[in-house]
C-alpha cells in the first residue's frame, strides 16, 4: 500500500506521527489522513490491505498472518486458495483510501475504513477464458485489539 514513503516498519516503530500521513499520494485532492492514534494500532490494517494485494497475485501467506486467526476476515484466503487452482487474478488491487477513528479504547479501536478495489480480470488456466470483475469502493469497520502488548486485527464488519 502506498502512504508517501512510509512503510509499516515505519508505522511499527514510531517513526511516523500517523496524522500527517498521506493516506492517498495518487489522488492530489484528497486531504484524507490517518487518524491521530498511536501508529501501531493502525499497522494491522496496513497490513491487512498489504496482504490482500499480495494474496491476489497468488501468494497467501501474508495474508493468513494479517490477522487474529478467530477472525472471519481470514476468509478470502481459502477462497482465493480455490480460485488460484483453476484461475489466476489481475489487476491493481486493493488501496486504501481513508481511516478515520470510531471508538477510541485503550486497548481495543474502532476504524472507519474506505477501501478501493480496482477491477479484477480472472484468467482461466485452462483456455485462458476472461472474466472482468467490476472494481468497487469498500466501506467497512475494522476492529483492532491490543493482546499482550501488540496491536491485532480482530474483526471486519
Amino acid at each position: 500500500m502506498e502512504i508517501s514513503g512510509v512503510n509499516s516498519d515505519q508505522v511499527n516503530s514510531g517513526q511516523v506521527i500517523a496524522d500527517q500521513i498521506r493516506v492517498d499520494q495518487r489522488q492530489e485532492n484528497d486531504l484524507s489522513l490517518l487518524p491521530a492514534v498511536e501508529p501501531a494500532a493502525i499497522e494491522p490494517i496496513i497490513n491487512y490491505v498489504d496482504s490482500l494485494n499480495l494474496a491476489l497475485g497468488g501468494d497467501l501467506s501474508k495474508l493468513k498472518q494479517a490477522a487474529a486467526a478467530e477472525c472471519a476476515c481470514l476468509d478470502i484466503s481459502s477462497r482465493l486458495a480455490s480460485l488460484f487452482t483453476n484461475a489466476s487474478l489481475r489487476g491493481q488491487g486493493y488501496k486504501l483510501v481513508k481511516v478515520l477513528i470510531n471508538s477510541d479504547g485503550p486497548d481495543q479501536k474502532v476504524f472507519d475504513v474506505v477501501i478501493n478495489r480496482s477491477a479484477l480480470t480472472k484468467i482461466e488456466k485452462n483456455g485462458g477464458q476472461q472474466q472482468i470483475w467490476s472494481g468497487s469502493e469498500i466501506s467497512n469497520q475494522f476492529v483492532v485489539a491490543k493482546r499482550d502488548g501488540v496491536w491485532q486485527l480482530i474483526q471486519i464488519r
